[in-house]
Order: C-alpha cells, then structure tokens, then sequence
C-alpha cells in the first residue's frame, strides 16, 4: 500500500498525466469460460492534473479538473471593472406607487353592506364574496358603532378587520443610456459567492442580496450546473439569478420599431427600440398549468385600469379568484396581458395565472413607453391596424 501510494504522489509532483483506464470487454471465448477480464488501457486519452495542463494543454482533453482549474485561473477581470450604463431614475422613497389602496378578503365568505349601518340592523348584504382571492380596491373609510369600515365601491362597505392591506413591492429595473455590452442578473435569493465554481464560499466579501443587479463576465459548466463569475473570486450558480443577455430582434419584427423580450426561463424582461435595449427587469410569468405561451404577438390593448378574474370557474370553487382595478395593463394575446401586481413580491419566480407579472414601477414603465402611447385622460386603448404597435416576444431559452 505505501508503495502505491507513493507511485501516485509521484506523478501528481512530477505533472504526469494519468491514462483512463478501463474494463476491457470479454471476447466471447472468455464469457463462456468463465474468466474476468483484465484492467488495461482502452484508448490514449488523458485526465490531466493541473501542472501537466499549464505547461501542455494540447495533451489533455477538455475536461476534467486540470483543464477547469486552467480556465478559471486564466480569466483576468480589467481593473477596474467595467460597470452597467445604467441611468439613474429618481423617485421618493414615500411616493404612492399604486392608483388605490388595495386589500385582501382574508376567510371568505363576507359579505358586503351598502352602509355598516345595514349591517348593524340584520339587513341582508348586497353581495358576498364566496371563496377563493377577493382583492378589493379601498376608497375610503368610515367608523361606526367602535367598529371601522372600508368603502370598496359606490354603496359597498365591508369590516375593516376582514382584510389585510397589500405591500406592494419597490423592485425595479434599470434603464439604459446605452448599449449593454456584458450579460447581466438579478439575484432571486441571498447568495454567498464562492471562490471557484462549486467551491468553497468566499468569505472575504459582502453576500449578494435579494433583487441585486450583477455583471456577468464569465462562465463555467460543472457537470449539470452553470456557474458566472460575477466579481474578482466570486461564482455564483446559475439558478440563482435571473439572466439577461441582448438578443437581435425575432425574425418577423420589422426593423426599428419597439418590441419586448419575455424570457420565461431565466424570468426576465427587456425592452429594445430596434436592436438597442433600453430598460430590463424581473417579472413573475405563469406557473405550471397556467404556463405564459411562448411566441411572437402584438399588443391588442392598453387599459390603464381593469378587473381580472377566474373565467374557468365560478365564485365559489376554492380556485377562485378577483381583483379590482388591476393598473396598466397591456393585452398582447387573447386574455395575456403584462400588468402591475401588487399582490406578491416574488419577482424573478413563476407566479402568476399565465399573465407576466410586472412590480408597480416597472409596470408603469412599459406603459408609458410601449406604443400606441394612451392619453391622460383615457382608461383604456383599443390598438386597430395601421396603428404604431409594440411587438412582444415570448420564448424559454434554458441555457443547457
């Protein structure tokens, strides 16, 4: 044992290369005799330790970890690094993100009061919310008898204490002032950088954040898993990021004109003005069994605000669901529409019905960008032919 042991140390210190070795395939004589084959070389491959990479590469194959640790070692990031032409959007930290003030119908069923004074003498309620996810647009309220109440619509007041207010999410993406010449992510969790891929964490820096936007200046595959190196010694794994590269426009999309990249893999969205990104983002697209269809659409509707609900299933099926005055929303096929959500903040992640989930800010982005522009003073938008149009590219793109 010391002596093979010692004939291994011997070759990694003197940067041999180390033959594959392999079980040779008994011929059919030995099969019936009963003999095991031999070990013995079955080609002149090589797995190469790291020395033997440095000083021949041409002798190893392009595997293995002589040849991983050669192209990590070899990567040199400029100094300094060069960051993302992002453009600085200003906003107030307190600025109301949404139209209205919305709710959610904590245990349905509830009912709903044309005044909580109705309620108060046994009156029977205008309506009841049945089941499922009521969210409720909140326009004002009232106290009666010790008790408050929201006004939901015109003659409509439910208990106060029957609905949790919404929080809705700040995220939002980046505009551009030029080109973006790197790839770059958001992380969808708080990750810990590791010093090479699939290594040990790197303790020597800051953790990234959730919704923190990185440069991507490399790349590594490790078995199944995809690795970018996202700073100096800092990895991070591929699904742990949502991914945005520049694409040319889909075949079909006439030249120069706006169009939207959804990537419903890496769950990312961008906007181009002819080959030129401008803006980009997270978004939250269908999950499975109300997957997003991928393709090439236009949009058919701007609607500034508008309800949403289950058309599959009445009120009253658990898979129910109903909200009020959803904002800025814009049809590109059939009912799938890209639109604000302020019911979650899991942006980067599947999430929704089959819509693309957009955060307050960067749905009123799109909105405001995308043609046809809308009016102040409209709600909604009907886009006939020979209108300016905005072109929505649908796909999943994995990046095995």
């Amino acid at each position: 044992m010391r002596r093979y042991l010692f004939g291994v140390l011997l070759i990694v210190i003197l940067g041999a290369s180390i033959p594959l070795i392999a079980r040779a395939k008994p011929s059919a004589a030995s099969a019936s005799d009963g003999y095991e084959a031999e070990l013995r070389p079955v080609h002149t491959r090589y797995i190469c330790v790291p020395s033997l990479m440095w000083r021949n590469p041409e002798l190893c194959p392009s595997y293995g970890p002589g040849h991983t640790a050669y192209r990590v070692s070899s990567i040199r990031l400029p100094d300094p690094l060069p960051e993302l032409p992002v453009k600085e959007i200003p906003r107030d930290g307190e600025e109301e993100l949404l139209p209205h003030t919305y709710a959610l119908v904590k245990d349905p069923p509830l009912n709903v009061y044309r005044h909580p004074m109705e309620a108060a003498a046994g009156l029977a309620p205008v309506r009841t919310m049945l089941s499922g996810d009521w969210w409720v647009s909140v326009e004002g309220e009232v106290e009666y008898d010790g008790r408050l109440w929201y006004q939901i619509n015109a003659n409509e007041f439910i208990p106060a204490d029957a609905v949790a207010l919404a929080v809705p999410s700040r995220f939002q993406g980046v505009q551009f002032t030029e080109q973006p010449t790197l790839p770059f992510a958001w992380t969808n969790r708080w990750v810990r950088p590791s010093v090479v891929p699939q290594g040990a964490y790197n303790t020597a820096v800051d953790p990234l954040n959730r919704y923190q936007l990185v440069t991507i200046y490399a790349e590594e595959r490790r078995g199944d898993e995809i690795w970018y190196l996202v700073g100096e010694n800092q990895w991070v794994e591929q699904s742990t990021v949502g991914r945005v590269d520049v694409d040319p426009p889909p075949e079909g999309v006439p030249a120069g004109i706006k169009w939207i990249e959804v990537d419903i893999y890496e769950q990312t969205i961008a906007a181009y003005e002819g080959e030129r990104m401008v803006y980009a983002s997270l978004i939250s697209s269908g999950r499975t069994g109300t997957a997003t269809p991928p393709g090439l659409y236009q949009l058919w509707a701007k609607i500034r605000e508008g309800k949403m609900s289950n058309p599959n299933v009445p009120d009253g099926h658990p898979g129910y669901y109903y909200i009020e005055d959803v904002p800025w929303t814009m049809y590109f096929h059939q009912a799938y529409a890209l639109h604000a959500a302020f019911w979650h903040d899991n942006f980067g992640f599947t999430q929704s019905h089959g819509c693309v989930n957009l955060s307050p800010r960067d749905s009123l982005w799109f909105f405001n960008w995308a043609d046809p522009s809308i009016s102040d003073d409209a709600d909604e938008l009907y886009i006939g032919s020979g209108m300016p149009n905005t072109w929505v590219w649908v796909h999943y793109t994995p990046p095995f």
